[in-house]
């Protein structure tokens, strides 16, 4: 590197438990990618998500897996979902078998009213998966 230039990469250690670490390194020798790409690939998505929900203008998919054989979970969803009429598009529901259901929910708002929307559903006793998609417009 040219003298008086200054780098802004950082290098970093990591500890990762060993079943992360024996899935990682799966992944390397899977993919051909070194650790560091597949760090860097990860932190970028992250970072990016982080970004998009800070944005005024976001389109998202919360899907939802849930035992809908608990009391009121579907109702107590359902009711949560009203609550955010503004960010709410439309919804499907799907069987999976017969305790589980699958909810796909489209929002499209405020990053931060999504997020919020995401983190009160993902709370229902019940709900056993969770996961908020973002998507640009």
């Amino acid at each position: 590197m040219p003298r008086g230039v200054v780098s802004t990469a950082l290098k970093i250690g990591v500890y990762l438990p060993e079943d992360i670490a024996e899935k990682l390194i799966k992944v390397k020798d899977e993919k051909g990618l070194s650790l560091s790409r597949i760090v860097q690939l990860a932190l970028y998505n992250y970072l990016a998500e982080e970004e998009f929900l800070r944005s005024d203008n976001v389109i998202a998919i919360i899907g939802l897996v849930y035992d809908h054989s608990l009391d009121h979970v579907d109702v107590i969803l359902t009711d949560i979902q009203h609550h955010y009429l503004g960010l709410v598009i439309s919804a499907t529901h799907i069987h999976l078998d017969e305790r589980n259901c699958l909810l796909a929910i489209f929002v499209r708002g405020k990053g931060g009213e999504v997020a919020k929307l995401f983190e009160e559903l993902r709370k229902v006793k019940g709900v056993k998966s969770a996961k908020l998609m973002t998507l640009l417009a």
